[in-house]
């Protein structure tokens, strides 16, 4: 077990928090600069409002380690409650223990939101292991082109 603390934040705790939220969503969400400024104001207003909740782990000194942002979501096809993680960052290296314990704290609160199942996309090859070590299974690859416009 470890000594790190993993809590949600209320609405009222993002705004402390934010700065660092920004760094971590600007680090790993893969948006365009150019996008940013709408990304993060849309995440600010997900989050003040809850539709979004972002989790972070902070040592004993309340030092912060890393952050998950996560969204639960309606499947439409199945009609089901599904949570996305949409980004997870941590500022140091986690032990496989660390991780499972973590997971085991989204899984619980994804289960007390009547969650089906835990989702999320990444091209980040960090985040794959992480997804074995945690026993997740790949759904599908995402696939984009780019169409040029005039």
């Amino acid at each position: 077990m470890t000594t790190n603390m993993f809590y949600k934040l209320l609405a009222v705790q993002i705004v402390p928090f934010w700065d660092a939220i920004k760094y971590a969503v600007a680090t790993v969400d893969e948006v365009d600069k150019k996008n940013l400024p709408n990304y993060f104001n849309e995440l600010l207003q997900a989050l003040l409002s809850d539709k979004a909740q972002c989790f972070v782990i902070l040592t004993e000194d309340r030092i912060l380690q890393g952050l998950t942002i996560t969204r639960i979501v309606v499947n439409k096809v199945e009609d089901v409650k599904e949570m996305y993680i949409q980004t997870a960052y941590s500022m140091v290296t986690m032990s496989d223990a660390e991780l499972m314990e973590y997971f085991t704290i989204i899984k619980q609160f994804a289960e007390k939101e009547g969650c089906k199942r835990i989702t999320y996309n990444s091209r980040n090859p960090r985040i794959w292991q992480i997804a074995k070590v945690v026993n997740c299974a790949e759904q599908y690859r995402h696939f984009s082109f780019e169409l040029k416009g005039d």
